[in-house]
């Protein structure tokens, strides 16, 4: 896809299409696929379906925003509704890419109303893509050694979450795909 520079009077949601659109791009050839209307580029695997998304800045406008990655599970989904779990959702995990990374800030606004602001956030967050959410996402394909990893240290062991809502999640991700009793 061109680089394109847009007139001023272009509308930030034209812009923030293009953006995001971009960073697809190179995940294609990856069996990703890019859903416009969603503002994600999603991939399907048996078990799993994994999305990075971008959301608008509902206060800047969406010239602004963030960037998720999004894992979800119908077979947890379903685990859940059997053990009867309260709002028993198919969310294994779903957090915002700096979140994967070690930077401190954990909601990072990326803002791409310029050329040079937008081809500085699209190589970042590409890279950051490629850095740390596609590994992320390879680690679903070792069912057993990510249950084992999960069980000892969690999902993202370089955060002090020490959070109980992330940690039952975690214990059901381990019971789901382990097979271990409820």
């Amino acid at each position: 896809m061109d680089v394109l520079d847009f007139p001023k009077e272009t509308k930030p949601r034209e812009i923030f299409a293009y953006t995001c659109e971009r960073m697809a791009e190179p995940l294609i050839p990856l069996g990703f696929k890019y859903r416009k209307s969603k503002n994600d580029i999603v991939k399907t695997d048996r078990r799993f379906q994994y999305a990075i998304w971008f959301q608008p800045s509902i206060k800047f406008g969406s010239a602004n925003f963030s960037v998720h990655v999004l894992v979800t599970s119908d077979e947890l989904a379903a685990w859940r509704k059997r053990n009867g779990v309260e709002n028993a959702t198919d969310v294994v995990l779903g957090e915002t890419l700096a979140a994967l990374t070690h930077r401190a800030q954990e909601w990072p606004q990326y803002c791409v109303q310029t050329l040079a602001e937008r081809e500085r956030v699209i190589a970042e967050v590409t890279q950051q893509i490629h850095e740390f959410a596609l590994p992320f996402f390879d680690r679903f394909q070792n069912l057993d050694d990510l249950v084992k990893d999960v069980r000892a240290r969690g999902f993202l062991p370089h955060r002090k979450l020490g959070n109980r809502l992330h940690r039952k999640k975690d214990d059901e991700f381990c019971q789901c795909f382990a097979g271990d009793p409820a």
